[in-house]
């Protein structure tokens, strides 16, 4: 019952299980109280399995720590591009597009007459998609490694949904560029410093006020650091900064965000489309 109560406090704290689970899967170095979170929890897997587990509280606990870690957790790139958690799931929502300008200006008499000119409004209704994951843990497998194979489960399963999330929300925002400006096609072929100026340039002009960036696949951010005339343009800080990570950092104040091309889903997809 003791082990019980310790655990019930631990998953109180948002992402600090999960923290430590992470800390294990990978080897990373853990303080004292790290520590003591995996001997608390650890014992009580082991608790479990010396006894049975009829109610499923490895499944439970594995559940609610990757749920935490989902929904509470901050994602940087993700809270840059949108403000999460403001539509609820059961929300009657709709959002108006930003609306292009095309009203025009016509030379005529005073109170006179001009042809009509129309603003055309566009709806957004957001699309929600529940994502589930299915798993199995053996008690040969938890007996063999306790509270690392729970780690190994808990760590796996909120990458593979995260990843998912990842994928279905760029393959989104793919899709909706179909054309016009802000449609800027170098596939097929190595970007180029042109290329790459009518896109910061759409991005600047476009940013009111924000902080443009761009998120790209990890080896064109590599591509982007061999345009012809790119080492020039840089400053002698930029140079440094290029010349240790090898990778474009920043475009005429556009930041450049990569997405590792290690990172893939269960059936090898990449996290973004190529």
């Amino acid at each position: 019952m003791a082990l019980d109560i310790e655990v019930a406090e631990l998953m109180k704290q948002p992402g600090r299980v999960y923290e430590v689970a992470e800390k294990t899967q990978y080897n990373r170095a853990m303080d004292a109280e790290d520590k003591e979170i995996a001997e608390v929890v650890g014992a009580h897997v082991e608790e479990l399995i010396d006894k049975g587990d009829p109610n499923k509280e490895i499944a439970q606990f594995v559940n609610r720590t990757v749920t935490d870690e989902l929904y509470g957790a901050p994602d940087e790139l993700l809270d840059s591009m949108f403000e999460r958690g403001n539509v609820g799931e059961f929300d009657d929502y709709e959002a108006g597009r930003t609306v292009k300008n095309t009203l025009k200006a016509y030379d005529a008499a005073k109170g006179g007459n001009v042809p009509k000119s129309y603003l055309h409004y566009e709806t957004i209704k957001p699309v929600w998609r529940n994502k589930q994951i299915e798993a199995d843990l053996s008690y040969v497998e938890v007996r063999r490694n306790a509270w690392k194979s729970v780690a190994t489960l808990t760590t796996f399963m909120t990458e593979a949904l995260k990843n998912q999330m990842f994928y279905d929300i760029f393959s989104m925002v793919d899709d909706a560029i179909t054309g016009g400006e802000q449609k800027i096609d170098v596939q097929g072929k190595e970007p180029t410093m042109q290329d790459m100026d009518a896109l910061a340039l759409y991005l600047n002009e476009y940013a009111d006020g924000g902080n443009p960036f761009t998120v790209s696949l990890m080896k064109y951010c590599a591509k982007m650091r061999r345009m012809t005339g790119y080492a020039e343009y840089l400053s002698d800080a930029a140079k440094d900064e290029f010349n240790r990570y090898g990778l474009v950092k920043t475009y005429d104040g556009v930041a450049i965000t990569g997405i590792s091309s290690a990172k893939k889903l269960g059936d090898g997809s990449l996290l973004i489309p190529d």
